[in-house]
């Protein structure tokens, strides 16, 4: 696989607020995908990093449970790139982190990131947050 100056990064995307809409202005669910999450940051394509995306999940960050973080840091080890971005629910962000620093190699940075605002709502957190990593 040829590698991008800028590098060669995974985004995986478990669900959680980071990820979630608003279909009836009141309820909100994981909906976006990983590709949605890209889409929404200004400026990426600028940075030059060779971006691959997978939806691994679409659950609340309470929903996960140990089989999906054991299914998740296999995930990460089978990737060839130079880092992996985790999006998910910032209710069990600590855990997820914690799980992934005993399961995943070290040699591999894994940077696991939520938001507490949904994209439904102004000033969402996923396109900020995305926007200070590729800098």
């Amino acid at each position: 696989m040829s590698r991008s100056p800028a590098g060669h990064v995974a985004v995986i995307t478990l669900g959680g607020t980071i990820a979630m809409t608003s279909q009836d202005g009141a309820t909100v669910t994981p909906t976006l995908s990983a590709d949605d999450l890209i889409a929404a940051v200004p400026g990426l394509d600028a940075v030059g990093a060779a971006v691959q995306v997978h939806s691994f999940r679409q659950l609340p960050g309470a929903s996960l449970g140990f089989a999906d973080l054991f299914d998740l840091a296999g995930e990460i080890g089978l990737q060839d790139v130079d880092g992996v971005v985790v999006t998910q629910g910032t209710d069990t962000i600590e855990e997820t982190s914690f799980v992934l620093d005993l399961l995943c190699p070290p040699e591999k940075p894994v940077v696991v990131t939520g938001a507490m605002r949904n994209a439904s709502m102004a000033g969402a957190g996923g396109p900020a947050i995305a926007r200070r990593f590729a800098q």
